[in-house]
């Protein structure tokens, strides 16, 4: 008897060696996994939410969810760069009462969320987003949108001296809330290095000029117009047959005079009814004229008419910038 009382303590110790043991293990576990989690720039929540901790150009300082699953994008900038990084599969529902791009079509499958600037918040309430993107013309709906689920703002900043500043942020802030960090830096330095290459090319090709067409009227951009296209001076390195045009985002009116005065030697043309399925003459047809044939551009064939729909309504995406790069370079080659 007391034989098998003296056993008992021995035991009883033993499986408490054993417990600690396992605890301690079991801790450093822990321990390794906020390590590795802190190191992400994440923070868990009872092993359910992430939360990432991002800085957008306009936006400022945001803690928003790590790696969303359902998220309504509101500005088609930021759904272009979510299209390239192959996230697209994650957007719930966009404004579609403003038809997206072509090369964007197959989003407006999803629940249509109002337009660019009106939006339906009952049926992105109902969606039940786990994030929703603000930006460009939905820019100041952060706050608004809060009220249904997570908001973070990612408006493109136009200024040419601040458009490559803001592409970082805002597209390096995206690549973190999905965890794309690499696939994100790996598209921005390849803007920064075909945007170099451009410029190159550029400095002996002469002026250019950039025009849009709307309505049948025609407007000019130059290189301190702060709008969204001065980029093409002032990043793209095309050297401005005109100074201080363009004071507002839609440019300077201006006359198929004042294109044959200037006579650029690259013009690059944006039609604007094209891109936004208005009704009116093309661009085409509006620069089919005496005074526009005669100057340099038109006769050595440096008429670039541009995709205006990535250039104009997804200003900003990946994509978008893209293309931007490639037909300059078409036109500077």
């Amino acid at each position: 008897m007391q034989t098998r009382v003296g056993r008992f303590p021995i035991v009883a110790l033993i499986v408490a060696i054993a417990m600690l043991a396992a605890a301690c293990a079991s801790g450093e576990s822990a321990d390794d996994t906020t390590t590795t989690q802190a190191e992400a720039g994440t923070t868990t929540t009872q092993a359910s939410a992430t939360e990432v901790d991002v800085e957008t150009y306009y936006g400022g300082e945001d803690t928003v969810p790590f790696n969303p699953q359902r998220v309504v994008v509101l500005d088609y900038a930021v759904l272009d760069t979510l299209d390239y990084l192959g996230l697209g599969d994650r957007v719930v529902g966009i404004p579609a009462g403003t038809p997206p791009p072509a090369y964007l079509s197959a989003y407006a499958e999803l629940e249509n969320v109002g337009n660019l600037f009106e939006f339906d918040m009952e049926a992105i309430n109902a969606l039940e987003p786990d994030l929703i993107i603000v930006g460009g013309r939905s820019y100041g709906m952060e706050e608004d949108m809060e009220a249904i689920a997570p908001a973070v703002d990612i408006t493109f900043e136009w200024g040419s001296d601040t458009f490559l500043d803001s592409l970082q942020m805002n597209t390096t802030a995206i690549g973190q809330i999905f965890g794309v960090e690499d696939e994100a830096q790996d598209a921005l330095d390849a803007v920064d290095t075909a945007s170099a290459d451009v410029a190159a090319q550029a400095a002996d090709e002469g002026t250019g000029l950039v025009i849009l067409t709307s309505g049948g009227e025609v407007s000019a951009y130059g290189p301190d117009s702060e709008g969204r296209f001065d980029l093409v001076y002032n990043v793209l390195g095309i050297t401005p047959a005109a100074e201080q045009v363009a004071i507002d985002t839609h440019g300077d009116a201006i006359s198929y005079e004042f294109i044959a005065d200037t006579n650029p030697d690259i013009l690059i043309v944006l039609d604007r009814d094209a891109a936004i399925g208005a009704e009116g003459a093309s661009a085409a047809e509006l620069l089919d004229n005496e005074l526009v044939n005669g100057t340099s551009a038109a006769q050595n064939d440096k008429i670039l008419y541009v995709d205006t729909a990535k250039w104009y309504l997804a200003f900003g995406g990946l994509n978008s910038i893209t293309t931007m790069i490639e037909e300059v370079d078409s036109v500077v080659d």
